[in-house]
């Protein structure tokens, strides 16, 4: 990681490239209106989602897909008042209408008008229903409670955690019990029929909040009916569904889409946002902010279990999981951070200046990890390099992206959360046990749940559902099915079946389950469930298909998900990586420092966490060590050229020694005594071992050097405190160490960040001491700011 001050140290008011209340020329609106100027209103909250295939409710107009009964074996009644029959489906080969007819079915050639599908040689009349989502969401996912289906090529619960958060970000459907004149002639309840040999919901489960009886005494799983856009849903213009946030990748869930969400997240001072309490001595200490109610009397954000109310963001499912909100408040500390260093070097910009500038830079460091980070390990490498802005690009969201695509991340989701302390000591709670967050009460269980999440092997992207979102899914109630419900509502959406979409994406339509999957078990489910590929729900599609990714995704999941997130990026006006000479926001330095930094870094610069993998997406191991703050140069002559850049009032010295293995032993070469971390004696050993000293005699400056290191050698980075070698043998100034046990607070003083896979090394030092001045013995003051950028040295080896 290039560090980041350069881009803090500019200032981008002086010319005019930010202008604050510019009415969304130059900093993004909290609505996300005014991004295009040509079409101000693309991308805002309270839109229509898009569609890439044609729509496929059954009567046209609004009657789910797939279905012409409703789960009591009720006929549906369509717009029209008339009986819903389902419409034909189209057939493509002639051995398929064949198959077809011999199980009973009508299947005849496709005359004008017959199908949406024109070059459909075939068409099958008078389709079975579907069956119950409940029906195949058991047949379909075997895992019992307690166990586990683990990704394959060790991707870490980050992948599913840090997606929710991302999701989060761009959608939200609204839904139909909220909205008047909703133009439906059928109840917005849209029940998921519950078979009465369901080996968990038996026909005595007695009626819940989410559970009801029906009329033949069988159960159902309530279901509510998302709205539709104003003027959709009637004769002529079939139903929309709302997207009720923005859909750029701006971090609303952080700032919120509205502007009573806007104001309550904002502390109006030092550009920073609400936090819980003020007394906190750093950022990472931080806590979300308490929910509050807004101005319907309804809490602004979902209720939680913290203090019976829950925290307060940018977005109201803040509380749904402890891991969620836990990405919550990692961004907000983020942005906090960003802006405490900000008031350092422009003590003279306002709270505006100040906040306009933290949100930018905070969202530029999200979209570098979301696109180049995250998706490339759950879509593998089709991402594209960016190329310009394009203003003619609609950033707006698909139902089959919001329904189903996005949804991918149920399949990921772990039966169990670990948390780790900083001892190491490992507790496990099964996830129902972390529906509404209620294990989050102070910032070490923040750090707690990320340590956790970086040691969690995710689940693999295919039908298997871990039980608890199959089956207990609602705390307080006997449960619900998370994978049933996720099937049901791309059928309220009337999405396309599997092949359509598939067509529409530029894949060629499978003509039989085991092109699907290899699985010759779940091809044969497919089959009985089905009886065509033609008629796949396109949640199951997407999930059963054979891996091409990282994550176990197929190849529709892949090419949906990088459809999406390519004209999001390409229609932002603001994206990061358009540089200021083509009229972007941060300059081509600044860029490729943004790019640099990981969500490791994110993660170890707002928490205590000092020892993550180099990319926190994927389990430690040979190839994606966890940086441990030590320069091993095996392999390397020991040439060397290092940028170090200083911002701080003290006058401090920074070195490398030579340590004999990775617990930090010395031999000093003088007496020849070996000394470990903690000794008597390990300071002046290792002062007497360093090989190289940098010092950088101005504040909020950058010194390049040029140096030669031991080749083949392993070194440990130092910080000497408000002076240098000699001050620190007369007993004036202190030395820290990357190893906590050498120091004399017991804490961390030196980070090394990014990804060294390019022979470039990033230490990162905090020279605030944890003592108390006036009693070395107390801890009273934790690093009064542990930002970690008093000094910085990147080590490139030549």
């Amino acid at each position: 990681m290039t560090n980041l001050n350069s881009v803090l140290q500019r200032d981008p008011f002086a010319d005019s490239t930010l202008v604050v209340n510019d009415e969304g020329i130059t900093i993004r609106l909290i609505d996300g209106s005014r991004n295009n100027l040509d079409q101000v209103s693309l991308g805002i909250p309270n839109t229509p989602l898009l569609r890439l295939s044609p729509i496929e409710y059954e009567d046209g107009i609004q009657s789910p897909a797939g279905i012409a009964f409703d789960a009591e074996g009720n006929a549906l009644i369509g717009i029209d008042g008339n009986t819903v029959t389902r419409q034909p489906i189209p057939i493509f080969t002639q051995a398929e209408a064949d198959r077809l007819n011999g199980l009973g079915l009508n299947v005849i050639s496709n005359t004008e008008g017959l199908s949406n599908v024109p070059d459909a040689p075939f068409v099958l009349l008078n389709p079975p229903d579907r069956p119950s989502t409940r029906v195949i969401s058991n047949a379909t996912s075997n895992l019992e409670e307690g166990e586990s289906d683990p990704n394959g090529n060790d991707l870490s619960a980050f992948i599913w955690a840090f997606g929710q958060f991302v999701n989060h970000d761009t959608d939200l459907a609204a839904n139909g019990s909220k909205e008047q004149n909703q133009n439906r002639l059928e109840l917005l309840n849209f029940p998921i029929d519950i078979p009465a040999d369901d080996p968990n919901f038996p026909p005595n489960t007695p009626p819940t909040q989410e559970i009801s009886t029906q009329a033949d005494g069988g159960l159902q799983f309530d279901f509510e009916r998302d709205a539709f856009f104003s003027g959709t849903g009637v004769s002529g213009s079939p139903g929309k569904a709302i997207n009720i946030v923005t859909s750029w990748l701006d971090l609303s869930v952080v700032y919120g889409s509205t502007e009573e969400e806007y104001q309550a997240i904002r502390a109006f001072s030092e550009g920073r946002l609400n936090v819980f309490s003020d007394e906190t001595v750093t950022t990472n200490d931080d806590l979300l902010p308490l929910n509050i109610t807004g101005a319907d009397g309804e809490l602004i954000s979902g209720k939680g279990a913290f203090m019976d109310v829950g925290f307060l963001a940018g977005d109201t499912r803040v509380n749904e999981n402890d891991s969620l909100a836990s990405q919550h408040t990692l961004w907000m500390r983020n942005h906090n951070r960003l802006a405490q260093e900000l008031y350092r070097f422009h003590p003279d910009w306002t709270d505006e200046q100040i906040f306009q500038r933290s949100r930018q830079i905070n969202i530029a460091q999200y979209q570098a990890i979301v696109l180049y980070e995250w998706l490339p390990l759950m879509v593998g490498n089709v991402i594209t390099d960016y190329s310009s802005y394009n203003s003619n690009q609609t950033p707006e969201i698909t139902s089959e992206f919001a329904a189903a695509g996005l949804r991918v991340g149920h399949t990921q989701t772990n039966n169990r959360i670990d948390t780790i302390d900083a001892d190491g000591n490992l507790t496990s709670l099964q996830l129902l046990r972390t529906f509404s967050s209620p294990n989050i009460n102070d910032s070490s269980d923040i750090d707690n749940i990320l340590r956790g999440a970086s040691q969690t092997i995710t689940e693999d992207v295919d039908t298997n559902v871990v039980f608890d979102l199959r089956n207990a899914l609602i705390p307080g109630a006997i449960g619900f099915d998370l994978y049933a419900a996720n099937q049901q509502r791309g059928r309220d959406h009337g999405l396309a079946d599997y092949n359509q979409v598939r067509g529409s994406l530029g894949l060629p339509r499978v003509t039989t389950f085991a092109e699907i999957t290899s699985n010759s078990e779940l091809a044969n489910t497919l089959d009985e469930l089905y009886q065509t590929v033609e008629d796949i729900d396109l949640l199951i599609g997407l999930f059963a298909e054979d891996a091409v990714a990282p994550s176990g995704a197929g190849e529709t999941i892949q090419a949906m998900l990088w459809e999406q997130y390519e004209r999001i990026r390409d229609a932002d006006r603001f994206w990061f990586e358009r540089p200021t000479e083509d009229g972007g926001f941060f300059t081509q330095e600044e860029i490729a420092a943004i790019k640099e930094v990981t969500f490791a870094d994110i993660i170890k610069l707002n928490t205590e966490i000092t020892t993550i993998p180099d990319n926190a997406f994927v389990i430690s191991s040979d190839n994606n060590p966890s940086s441990d703050g030590l320069l091993d140069l095996t392999g390397f002559s020991g040439q060397a050229t290092a940028t170090v850049t200083r911002e701080a009032d003290y006058d401090n010295l920074i070195g490398f020694y030579l340590i004999a293995d990775q617990q930090g032993t010395i031999i000093d070469p003088i007496t020849g005594q070996s000394l470990t971390p903690g000794q008597d004696g390990y300071a002046e050993a290792a002062i007497n071992a360093s090989v190289a000293e940098f010092k950088v005699e101005e504040n909020l400056t950058t010194v390049n050097f040029d140096v030669t290191l031991p080749g083949g050698s392993l070194l440990a980075p130092y910080l000497v405190t408000d002076g240098d070698l000699d001050d620190f043998e007369n007993g004036d100034a202190e030395v820290f160490f990357a190893f906590t046990a050498a120091n004399s607070d017991g804490m961390s003083h030196i980070l090394q960040l990014g990804n060294s896979s390019d022979n470039t090394f990033t230490f990162a030092f905090e020279d605030l001491s944890g003592n108390d001045s006036e009693n070395s013995d107390a801890l009273t003051e934790p690093l009064r700011d542990r930002d970690f950028n008093d000094l910085v040295i990147d080590l490139t080896l030549l």
